[in-house]
């Protein structure tokens, strides 16, 4: 039995985040697929066990404090048309300009196959909260800025490391908000992004 109000709140938030192929013509600058993890490996993660492991981890904080922090600066185009962009207001959303100063991304290595994500112009790292919605977040050491990266085929998936037992990646819906983790499934166009050089390029 269906528990949608059938509102029309919903009815627009289900239209947003209708999947049906459509062709998106692919921007300039984008990069060699490369997994920037220090894995430097695909894992398969196709549906995620609801195993607490990862809620078992060391504290980031100390994980932080004795791995190096390796990071590459780009960007991530989403297969729904839009590149991911992280505001100073703390807003997670898409643009369509080529090259947004929001859209500048720091991706690090923080443990195997996992990953932190910063907007560098609004230093703020992207996380999810309990309800499964993106936003940018001021500290580094929550747990729930951390990402796990994985590459399928020629595209990248960021699964919510808090929230792989429940299998919510990052999304873009094909209006450009960012969408919520329990909407978003593997292989949805939402959650498949590719690199891009971070700045003009020749």
């Amino acid at each position: 039995m269906s528990t949608c109000c059938r509102c029309l709140c919903c009815r627009e938030e289900s239209s947003e985040d209708s999947d049906l192929e459509e062709e998106v013509q692919l921007p300039p600058g984008l990069l060699p697929v490369q997994n920037e993890s220090k894995a430097q490996e695909t894992v398969p993660i196709h549906t995620p066990s609801a195993s607490r492991e990862c809620l078992l981890d060391p504290p980031l904080r100390e994980r932080l404090r004795r791995q190096p922090q390796l990071s590459v600066r780009k960007q991530l185009f989403s297969m729904t048309g839009w590149t991911l962009a992280i505001h100073p207001d703390m807003a997670v959303r898409g643009t369509r300009e080529f090259y947004n100063i929001y859209a500048i991304l720091e991706v690090r290595a923080v443990g195997k196959a996992e990953v932190q994500i910063r907007g560098v112009d609004a230093g703020l790292f992207l996380a999810m909260n309990h309800k499964g919605k993106v936003y940018g977040e001021p500290n580094e050491l929550r747990e729930n800025t951390v990402w796990v990266e994985t590459l399928s085929g020629a595209f990248f998936n960021y699964l919510h490391k808090k929230n792989a037992h429940l299998g919510w990646y990052l999304g873009i819906k094909k209006s450009g908000k960012g969408k919520r983790g329990h909407k978003t499934e593997y292989g949805q166009r939402a959650v498949q992004f590719l690199p891009r050089h971070p700045y003009p390029i020749g």
